[in-house]
């Protein structure tokens, strides 16, 4: 596997070289070959991650674009996913409150409040999350 991703790595170099490095700065055209590098190596390892998922034998295309949408849209994923942890919290928080307040009889009106603030925003932000998954 690491031969197929290094002649992989080197071809999309040589590819690369050739097409100059006239719009970028030295340094920049740097960054871009190591990025480059990096993207494919990722690309390669999530393309044979999704092809074990699916039990196949070879990777497909298929798995190629599936492999390379997710990198892709991995990093805006990842804050929506960060959105849907918080909300889970909040929303677990309003049902512990709404718990205590049930089992001890207390509706205070700050208490109920918080709790009906504080379920409606994790909700919100859970719905964000799965609507952005």
């Amino acid at each position: 596997m690491s031969n197929h991703l290094d002649l992989i790595i080197r071809t999309a170099d040589a590819e690369l070289q050739s097409l100059g490095d006239s719009p970028y700065s030295k340094p920049a055209f740097a960054v871009l070959r190591d990025k480059i590098s990096q993207y494919i190596a990722e690309l390669v390892t999530e393309s044979t991650r999704v092809a074990k998922r699916h039990k196949a034998d070879t990777i497909s295309a298929a798995h190629v674009n599936q492999a390379s949408d997710y990198l892709i849209a991995s990093s805006s994923r990842k804050f929506f996913r960060h959105l849907g942890t918080v909300g889970g919290i909040l929303l677990g928080a309003a049902l512990g409150n709404t718990l205590s307040m049930v089992s001890g009889g207390k509706f205070e009106s700050v208490n109920v409040t918080v709790t009906l603030g504080l379920g409606i925003v994790g909700a919100f932000l859970m719905a964000i999350h799965i609507a952005k998954d």
